[in-house]
């Protein structure tokens, strides 16, 4: 919601920490159809969801503390490609069920208000990788012709030109053990 830490009992941001403690990375994920449903205004309620003091309720009219957004949904049915790097995640699903899994459904999203289902491909179609995400594990990324940016979504956000998955496998390999 701006410049505010979000809890003085939650650790210091450290987004490859976090990455680290993953047990899988994943290539950014684009759809085939993109599609977004109409803006939806929603409110933040600071005193009951964040427990701020009335000194920064009073606060939220200017600055980067907004109590109202903006959100765009995706519609049921937009299709994503893209891959997952790490222990192949439907063949632990199907151990534990002891039968072939072939869709994860899994919850998204603030509140976890989002569920995504998650099934392999048939076909191994070329994926982006994040730049930023190479650098954040000590790649620098316009030294490598394969991270080139070709798209700067935002900061966080710097897309490759589409690779193969298998050249793709190879480059977040030397990002992490998996």
């Amino acid at each position: 919601m701006g410049a505010l830490a979000p809890s003085a009992a939650l650790p210091q941001k450290d987004y490859r920490r976090d990455l680290e403690a993953l047990p899988w990375l994943c290539s950014a994920f684009e759809a085939r159809n993109p599609r977004l449903l109409p803006a939806i205004g929603k409110r933040l309620n600071l005193d009951t969801e964040g427990g701020y003091s009335k000194k920064i309720m009073d606060a939220t009219g200017t600055g980067n503390l907004k109590t109202w957004f903006f959100i765009q949904e995706v519609p049921p049915g937009v299709e994503y490609d893209g891959a997952i790097f790490g222990p192949d995640p439907f063949r632990m699903a199907s151990v534990v069920e002891g039968r072939d899994v072939r869709e994860i459904i899994i919850r998204t999203g603030r509140h976890l208000a989002g569920i995504v289902s998650l099934t392999p491909a048939d076909a191994e179609t070329p994926i982006r990788l994040n730049a930023h995400t190479a650098h954040l594990f000590g790649t620098e990324p316009e030294e490598d012709p394969d991270m080139a940016v070709e798209v700067f979504a935002l900061y966080d956000i710097q897309l490759t030109a589409p690779m193969e998955p298998d050249k793709a496998r190879e480059i977040v390999g030397r990002w992490r053990n998996f």
